[in-house]
């Protein structure tokens, strides 16, 4: 389903060039979990950015469903964002004035869907993550776990195949850590397709296969003792 083939990224000039990315290859299974793992500077979120659309690379290919991203083409690359992605990050990214039912809605706004359809939709995202009784309340009035799940269920709402996650327990103590990585479970197990970026050796268990980076190259592509039949990718 995903496929980065010899993926190079550099950030500055000169002195200051940092290559953040030096040949990168990796493949990822439709319905597959995948773990990203490594030190801070690894080049772990520049690749979730890349792999998200959200940051084009110097050389290199990025094919999705067979077809070539074409980071050239703005209108191209937002609609693959827009139908293809859903993002969760650490500190939620919540719009602080907006209730949950309207953080929810934003992305099916922009999408054009009717009022009708977005309340329908909003209402039975919440339901899933069990949040629906939160609908009307701001993110300063949900605990760090109801807020994650509000993040989990904008990125959601427009049924994306792809789910990428960038430390998505970083900012929550271990219980409800451990719930969150049960949602991602479940989502997984509904067929979606999910990469996570994390420190987190229990985040990493529930994946069926873990991506090591070191100095912006693959270092070791191993799966875990997570079962399931997927197909399974492979990193060089």
């Amino acid at each position: 389903m995903i496929e980065l083939r010899n993926i190079h990224k550099a950030f500055g000039k000169k002195d200051a060039r940092v290559e953040a990315l030096r040949g990168v290859d990796i493949s990822v299974g439709e319905g597959e979990m995948v773990a990203v793992m490594g030190k801070s500077g690894s080049g772990k979120s520049t690749l979730l950015n890349i792999l998200g659309g959200m940051m084009s690379f110097d050389c290199g290919e990025y094919i999705y469903d067979g077809k070539m991203v074409n980071f050239k083409r703005q209108k191209d690359l937002m609609k693959f964002r827009r139908n293809e992605i859903g993002f969760v990050v650490q500190y939620f990214a919540l719009v602080e004035d907006l209730n949950v039912f309207q953080n929810v809605a934003l992305p099916l706004k922009y999408q054009g869907f009717s009022a009708k359809t977005i309340r329908g939709r909003v209402m039975d995202t919440l339901q899933e993550l069990g949040i629906e009784d939160k609908a009307k309340s701001y993110p300063d009035e949900l605990s760090g776990g109801q807020q994650q799940r509000t993040a989990i269920a904008r990125a959601i709402v427009k049924q994306p195949r792809v789910i990428l996650a960038d430390e998505p327990t970083g900012a929550l103590d271990e219980a409800t850590g451990e719930e969150v990585q049960g949602i991602f479970r479940e989502l997984n197990n509904k067929g979606k397709t999910i990469i996570i970026v994390t420190h987190d050796a229990r985040v990493a268990g529930i994946c069926e296969r873990r991506i090591f980076l070191r100095d912006g190259m693959i270092e070791k592509n191993e799966e875990t003792n997570c079962g399931g039949n997927f197909y399974r990718g492979e990193a060089q």
